[in-house]
């Protein structure tokens, strides 16, 4: 499922007959509906749970440990809520990143300095020579500000500037010109050359 382009199907009018309020439990729901929500919800969470965790680490926020966690606890709050869900990756990627913030300002977790050397290495080759790629790219990528690695992780998520303003309450002027900075220093660093040029 899309999360930016794909509609819902309209759902069965007994379905709307059934809830009593916009978040009313799954329980509240006949049960042919529990089960096309239960069906929908599992593929999401199939899909999307290894790589909302793996983009949670990316962001240099957490350990893998708490990164998996983080993404657990997104997934059932996705569950709970998952009928009033329009575009479920956005939102689980919002989420996710709001509670390792929330759970960050208390101390319930500590961030991670150096995840270099956390990439396993492959064998072969070609897989070697994409593993030390992607160390490269993940050593780099923590060499921006905060918000210029969010910025450029929602935008490798196909999301447009606008959609990225409006995901971090941002203007389309201000992510631009992060995406803007993030890249070139990437591209500087990916390319071997020293950064301070």
């Amino acid at each position: 499922m899309d999360d930016k382009t794909t509609v819902r199907a309209e759902p069965e009018p007994s379905y709307w007959m059934v809830r009593s309020t916009p978040n009313a439990p799954l329980r509240d729901l006949v049960p042919c509906e529990q089960d096309r929500i239960r069906d929908e919800f599992s593929a999401f969470y199939r899909g999307f749970l290894t790589h909302l965790s793996s983009w949670l680490i990316l962001h240099g926020w957490v350990s893998e440990a708490d990164a998996y966690d983080v993404a657990q606890d997104t997934m059932r709050l996705a569950y709970e809520r998952w009928p009033t869900i329009e575009h479920p990756r956005a939102w689980a990627r919002r989420t996710a990143s709001r509670l390792c913030i929330e759970r960050l300002s208390r101390g319930e977790m500590l961030p991670v300095e150096d995840i270099e050397d956390r990439i396993p290495r492959k064998g072969g080759t070609c897989a070697t020579a994409v593993s030390d790629t992607l160390q490269d790219f993940m050593a780099a990528l923590q060499t921006l500000p905060p918000r210029q690695r969010q910025v450029l992780l929602w935008a490798y998520e196909e999301y447009e500037p606008a959609e990225i303003a409006a995901e971090l309450k941002m203007t389309p002027e201000a992510v631009r010109s992060s995406l803007w900075k993030a890249r070139r220093k990437i591209a500087k660093i990916m390319h071997g050359q020293d950064s301070d040029q």
